[in-house]
């Protein structure tokens, strides 16, 4: 709500913007994996790190 007031039309410009995605490929499974961590949870001792295959993008 605030940054509505501070800066609307940055707002307004950054929600316009698409992702682009890229395509790849990769020649084999276990050949590219894609790793991501959550850390909100940290105050707790809890850390979660997720990890896909960038072949056939399974868990």
């Amino acid at each position: 709500l605030s940054l509505r007031r501070v800066d609307s039309l940055g707002q307004v410009l950054r929600r316009r913007q698409n992702i682009q995605r890229k395509k790849y490929s990769v020649p084999r499974p276990n050949y590219l994996w894609h790793c991501d961590g959550h850390h909100k949870l940290i105050w707790w001792g809890i850390v979660i790190h997720g990890f896909i295959d960038g072949y056939c993008r399974t868990v």
